[in-house]
């Protein structure tokens, strides 16, 4: 018997609904709360960015996410098209994760001191 290999899974990138695009490298990670729910489809608005400019964004699930909730999800940004030929994004989700009892805050001030580590042994 021998063994297969197969290709690691690229490691999921944290980033802001507001910057993505067509041309995004999947996977990507998102933090967001559920604005509406269906079954297989949810409106996701961004935590991780300023109040101001957090953008929306409409998750393909399996399943249904709860309405206020907040959720890491992780997967593949796709298009679809509109009916007047404009196409906008949806995220196709493999895994999300309830995160409502996290501290935004903390979370958001770990990041930073986690890049500036990064940039101190960098130098």
């Amino acid at each position: 018997m021998t063994e297969e290999k197969y290709p690691r899974a690229k490691p999921a990138k944290l980033i802001t609904v507001r910057s993505l695009s067509a041309d995004t490298e999947n996977p990507v990670k998102i933090m967001g709360i559920v604005v509406e729910a269906q079954p297989g489809i949810a409106l996701v608005q961004d935590i991780l960015d300023d109040v101001d400019n957090a953008g929306s964004i409409w998750a393909i699930v399996e399943g249904m996410l709860e309405i206020a909730q907040k959720y890491i999800l992780i997967g593949d940004v796709t298009e679809k098209k509109t009916s007047d030929d404009d196409k906008e994004l949806r995220l196709a989700v493999s895994l999300s994760y309830n995160i409502d009892s996290l501290d935004i805050a903390l979370y958001k001030e770990t990041l930073e001191l986690e890049e500036k580590v990064n940039q101190a042994l960098s130098r």
